[in-house]
């Protein structure tokens, strides 16, 4: 199913083959671009001018807490889904503070979080 306008989608993923499965499922669904750590998500941020973000919590560089923050500055409404491996509810917390456009806990279907694209504002 493809929409008819592209939706914009930075996915910030350091573990390459979860960024390869989004680069295969969400091929022509979406425009995506793709980064590794904080500080690549930033500077593709400003480059490809995303429509939402796809954010990692932990990255190797910094937490997804933190790029958040950054994005936001910069782009305050910006539509965010924060995808994570925390058992822990402290991270949904914060975040929580910050305003998000869903959360999911990984392991989670592709497809669910396609749905959480289509459906950010």
């Amino acid at each position: 199913m493809t929409s008819p306008s592209r939706r914009r989608v930075l996915f910030v993923e350091d573990q390459a083959d979860l960024r390869k499965a989004y680069a295969g499922f969400f091929q022509g669904r979406y425009e995506m671009a793709f980064a590794g750590s904080g500080a690549e998500a930033l500077s593709r941020f400003g480059v490809f001018g995303p429509d939402i973000v796809v954010l990692d919590m932990q990255l190797p560089d910094t937490d997804g807490i933190d790029v958040l923050r950054q994005l936001r500055t910069n782009q305050p409404e910006l539509p965010a889904i924060i995808t994570t491996a925390y058992s822990s509810m402290e991270p949904l917390v914060e975040i929580l503070g910050m305003g998000h456009s869903g959360y999911l806990v990984k392991p989670f279907e592709l497809n669910e979080l396609a749905e959480r694209i289509d459906a950010a504002a």
